[in-house]
């Protein structure tokens, strides 16, 4: 499978390559696929409800193999729109990379590069992942951009192990390194894909760049695997999966009373979290994520101080 040379993943390529499409579409916490999130494509029928799972065959195929693209190749008209009704903006590149620089915590030297690929870093409301990678630029219509001029967090990583690894099992041990510690969650399943998509390509960029030969399809799904986990969906103020907050209701019975008679009732109990702001208080699904150095899952909510 070679890396595209536009911003479009298809997702037919994928699901041609072994299980890769099914890992990209996993919600670790649910043990279920994704969820759309999203009214952009319920015109398409009932499966397309924002509650409703991302499944194979509904981004693949002739009828559905191009629905999901990238802000990159979609058109002005429907970019404005999506940044009316969802609020969807991307920061230019620029800009990426001036803050990636000053996120920067340490000055890599040749004693101290596996501390920078190790450090824990995370893109909040990631969209397509423009901070993490920068496979090309989200606010033109362009093609990829060169290895050595991306600027995502994982990008610098991935450079600094290609400079200071030679060989092919060198390399795969430090690049997964740079991939377990490399986080970002978004609401919008739509994005949400694409941005794993985005890690993906990204790997096998990298590899190929630095051994010209693509990764094996089993190092693909490895990676894929870890990507799964780390990009994952959440409601990032509620650090719950989208839309899995419930309001509960209860009926009363009515009774006749020797004072007369009390009709039935219907009492309403909201979710204490939603209703009083409080974070560890939601009933819906919490997120799971994975401490890779503990290998061990954790709920997100239990990071945030």
């Amino acid at each position: 499978m070679a890396p595209t040379e536009n911003a479009d993943i298809l997702e037919d390529t994928l699901r041609r390559n072994g299980d890769l499409l099914d890992i990209l579409l996993i919600d670790k916490t649910t043990k279920k696929n994704i969820i759309w999130a999203t009214d952009s494509y319920g015109h398409y029928g009932k499966e397309f409800a924002a509650h409703k799972q991302i499944k194979p065959e509904l981004v693949t195929g002739r009828q559905y193999g191009k629905l999901i693209q990238p802000r990159a190749v979609k058109s002005r008209e429907e970019q404005r729109q999506r940044t009316r009704e969802k609020g969807e903006v991307f920061t230019p590149l620029k800009i990426v990379e001036q803050m990636n620089k000053l996120g920067d915590g340490i000055s890599i030297s040749e004693l101290n590069w596996q501390e920078y690929v190790a450090e824990l870093k995370l893109e909040i409301a990631c969209g397509e992942a423009p901070f993490i990678i920068s496979r090309y630029n989200p606010v033109e219509h362009g093609a990829v951009i060169k290895i050595e001029s991306r600027v995502g967090f994982l990008d610098r990583k991935l450079q600094i192990v290609s400079k200071y690894c030679a060989t092919p099992k060198e390399w795969l041990k430090w690049a997964k390194v740079a991939y377990q510690s490399s986080y970002g969650y978004e609401w919008q399943g739509d994005n949400l894909l694409i941005a794993r998509e985005n890690l993906l390509y990204t790997f096998i960029d990298y590899y190929q760049d630095k051994f010209g030969k693509r990764p094996t399809l089993k190092e693909q799904e490895k990676f894929a695997e870890i990507i799964s986990w780390n990009i994952f969906q959440m409601d990032g103020l509620k650090y719950v999966v989208p839309m899995s907050c419930h309001h509960k209701s209860k009926i009363i019975r009515g009774a006749l009373t020797l004072f007369g008679e009390i009709p039935e009732k219907v009492e309403k109990h909201e979710c204490e979290g939603c209703k009083y702001y409080r974070p560890n208080k939601h009933n819906g699904k919490y997120v799971k994520i994975m401490d890779w150095n503990k290998n061990k899952t954790v709920r997100f909510v239990d990071l945030i101080k």
